[in-house]
Order: C-alpha cells, then structure tokens, then sequence
C-alpha cells in the first residue's frame, strides 16, 4: 500500500513541474514542445516532463517517473532528454532540478559552439568564467548526454 505522504510530496513535485515548464513557456524560453524539466525525487528516481506534449496541456499525472536505470513510469512517455537529466543528477548530487530551454538567443549561440563569455559579472553565478556550450550530438543520444555532464563539471549552466 502506498504511503499517503510520498505519495502527497510527488503530487506536489509533479506539480512543480507542470508549473516550471509552463512558465518556460510563459516567459518565451521555449517553443512548442521543446525544452524539458527534471526534479529529482531521491537517490534513484526522478520526475521529467513528458515528450511532445505542449505546457499548456500539462496535468501532474503526465509526468514520467524516471529511474537511474533509465525505467520508467507512467501514462506519458518521458522526454527524449531523459538521458542527460538522469546522468546530470548522478553525478551531481549537489543538482535539484534541472531546466532544459530553446531559447532563439541560447539556441543561436549554441550553434556557434562557442561558450558564453563573462561580458557581464552574472556571468559568475554559473560557477565560472563562462557558460561552457556543449558539442552538438543527436538529441537523447548518450553522447549528448555525455557531453552536457562534462560542460557542467564545476559549473550550474
């Protein structure tokens, strides 16, 4: 029998999620279905928002659960990111939450492939002296997942 209190505490978590994800979209840092949240439950599990499924349509109950395992359950399939959100937690265990955006601007910046100077001083609340952009690799596939987690060594962004 399920515990009425974890099972009240993911209620909320799915909610958070449901929530970031439409203020993403609110606030025009992600188009249509692009983009994806993550808020680690425990240890060895995970919520992520789901794939192809616009915000606005969002119930709590669509959230995947994820495990390390890559397993995952529920009514809707997890974002095709999930990999990268699985390994970023594992090995950051210092990270909560993990906010994916397609912003135009980080978009157009990240086809540069160049990182993101410290033009600014806010540029130091990532933990660095830039924002480091990732190489490109197919999106879900474990190599982008790979490369996200070595971008974000030291870093938050």
């Amino acid at each position: 029998m399920p515990d009425r209190d974890s099972s009240s505490v993911d209620d909320r978590q799915r909610q958070a999620v449901v929530a970031a994800c439409r203020e993403l979209a609110r606030s025009g840092l992600t188009h249509g279905t692009s983009g994806n949240v993550s808020l680690r439950r425990d240890a060895r599990r995970f919520f992520v928002s789901p794939t192809g499924m616009p915000y606005e349509s969002l119930e709590p109950a669509d959230i995947a659960l994820v495990d390390i395992e890559g397993r995952w359950f529920g009514p809707r399939r997890p974002s095709s990111e999930w990999r990268f959100h699985r390994d970023i937690l594992r090995a950051r265990t210092d990270v909560g939450a993990i906010v994916h955006t397609h912003s135009r601007h980080a978009t157009a910046l990240a086809c540069t492939g160049r990182g993101i100077p410290a033009f600014h001083y806010m540029v130091a609340v990532a933990g660095g002296s830039e924002i480091r952009c990732a190489p490109y690799f197919t999106f879900g596939s474990q190599q982008l997942s790979d490369a996200a987690v070595a971008a974000l060594a030291e870093r938050k962004a």
